[in-house]
Parts: structure tokens; C-alpha cells; sequence
């Protein structure tokens, strides 16, 4: 059995897949074995998957098209049980030692009997030349379960969890999950702990096919689809409560039916909208995040 099972979905990755195996294979820490689904690709890419296959020798799952949480939770599933389990997106590139930092902080706090999450900060970079662009990192400080229902601190790719939150993770369906890194912040800020660290451990290539990258415009449009139909942070809330509302701490279950209730409440919009704390750190998300607390969409 591998120390970590590193989980990679695929699809029609062709410009940039490679780049990232070959990082993965180049890891300073060699205990893992790598399996990816693919999620439905074109055969030309399915070709080139099973080359690097053949080149690198990691487990190859063939899946039909469901959408990047549902494959990932598949994989969570099928990919068999390990100590730890790394989570990978095909456009991006891992730095050498990130699977060493995320052990070295197992081996220092490594608890059986909570959910943990390992998460490391990581630099933005154009897609073509990896100049840096930006950089991500949020801070532990001032972040909980409340916070952790509306905003995720936390980038699949660059997290580390270990087999009790895997576990967690599973009791939730996939098509009420929405992302399963957020998913997997609110597991471990509910019931165990999460440690963000500032290293810089991956590179993420920014470009236009990226499925989870938030600007301005996408806030906008994230707003329109929201005033027609309810948030996925409404929709997750509800699986969450769904999931695990028996064992939860009396305050945050309090707070997360503030969200997870379908009916409407003026009371409830009215407590979540005035809400005396932030919810979210851009302010531009903060006040479409207000708005649609109001009206009951989120």
C-alpha cells in the first residue's frame, strides 16, 4: 500500500498533461502511486493518456463525462485505500519537494481519529511562458466552519487529506457537493483541523479553460445564474446538514441551517445578510454574496 494515492481527473488535457506527470514522477518523495480518470476525453487524447501510461505506469480509469467533482469524487472512491491522498489537476506543475512538505507535516501531527487537511500556497503563472502572474494564500487566522459556508480557502490541486476525511468525504453525493476541495474544508473545519502553508509547493497555470478560476466577470456571471435558481453554497449546505447535521457542534449547526433550509424566512435572510462579520475577504464577493442572502438564494 502507498504512503499517498495522488487522484488526477482528465480531460482533452492535451497542451499541458504531460508537463504534469513528469512533475509528479519527479517528487522528491517517491511512496505514492498515481491514478487518473478520465473524465469522457476525445479518443486522440485517451491515445495520449495511454502512452504515458505505458512511459510512467500509473492506473488509468476510463469514465464518462460527469463533471470535475463527480470525477474526482469517483476517484475518491475507486482509488483504493492509502494513508493519505493528494488530489492533481492536469494543467498544472508540481514543485519537487510537494509531497515531501505535506509529509513532513503528517509526520508531526498526523491524527487517525479526525479528519485532517493538509493545503500549500501556490504561485499563478501564465499558461505558456510560467511567468508568475499572482499568487494564492489564505491564512488559517480568523477562518472557521461559519466562513468556511460561504467562501472555500482551499484549491483541490494543492491539497492533502488523509484516509478519516476521505471517509467523511464519501457520505456526500457528488451532485450536491458542487466542488469537492470545499467539500472537504468544511469536513475538516467542522470535525478535525486544516493547516494552510505559506510554501509555495505548485504552480497553477491561469488560462482560459481553467474550470474554477474566479474574476470579476465570472462573479457577474455567477450572480445572473444565481437570481434564477439557488447557490451551490444553498445547494451543499443542505448535503451537508443532509450528511452530518447529528454530530455537529450546536453553533455551527445552528449557522449552517441558516443556509440548508429550502423554504424561505425574511428572519433567516434578514440574520445572514446583516450578519455582523465578514463572509467572504473581496468585498465585490462579499456584497453579491449579501445580496443573495437577502433575496434567499444563497
Amino acid at each position: 500500500m502507498p504512503r499517498i494515492i495522488i487522484l488526477m481527473s482528465t480531460y482533452n488535457g492535451d497542451d499541458y498533461v504531460e508537463d504534469q506527470i513528469r512533475s509528479i514522477y519527479e517528487q522528491t518523495f517517491q511512496d505514492f502511486q498515481l491514478v487518473i480518470r478520465d473524465d469522457g476525453s476525445e479518443p486522440v487524447f485517451l491515445q495520449k493518456l495511454e502512452e504515458l501510461q505505458r512511459t510512467y505506469g500509473f492506473r488509468l480509469i476510463e469514465g464518462k463525462n460527469a463533471g470535475f467533482a463527480r470525477s474526482f469524487m469517483a476517484l475518491l472512491e475507486k482509488a483504493g485505500d492509502a494513508e493519505l491522498y493528494a488530489f492533481a489537476d492536469q494543467d498544472d506543475i508540481w514543485l519537487p519537494e510537494k509531497l515531501q512538505i505535506a509529509i513532513n507535516w503528517f509526520d508531526r501531527h498526523q491524527r487517525e481519529d479526525i479528519p485532517q487537511l493538509f493545503h500549500n500556497a501556490y504561485d499563478i503563472v501564465d499558461s505558456d511562458t510560467l511567468k508568475k502572474t499572482g499568487h494564492f494564500f489564505f491564512s488559517e487566522e480568523g477562518y472557521d466552519f461559519r466562513r468556511s459556508i460561504t467562501e472555500n480557502h482551499y484549491s483541490g490541486f494543492s491539497m492533502v487529506i488523509n484516509q478519516r476525511l476521505r471517509k467523511m468525504m464519501l457520505r456526500g453525493r457528488a451532485d450536491r457537493i458542487v466542488y469537492h476541495d470545499w467539500w472537504a474544508g468544511m469536513i475538516a473545519h467542522a470535525f478535525g483541523e486544516a493547516y494552510s502553508d505559506p510554501e509555495v509547493a505548485s504552480l497553477h497555470r491561469a488560462h482560459g479553460d481553467n474550470v474554477t478560476t474566479f474574476s470579476m466577470k465570472t462573479r457577474l456571471q455567477w450572480l445572473k445564474k444565481s437570481l434564477n435558481t439557488d447557490t451551490d453554497i444553498k445547494t451543499r449546505s443542505a448535503e451537508f446538514a443532509r450528511c452530518f447535521a447529528k454530530d455537529m457542534e450546536p453553533k455551527d449547526l445552528r449557522m449552517l441551517r441558516l443556509f440548508a433550509r429550502k423554504r424561505y424566512s425574511l428572519r433567516r435572510a434578514m440574520k445572514k445578510a446583516f450578519y455582523p462579520k465578514r463572509w467572504r475577504p473581496i468585498p465585490s464577493s462579499e456584497i453579491i454574496s449579501r445580496f443573495l442572502m437577502l433575496i434567499g438564494r444563497m
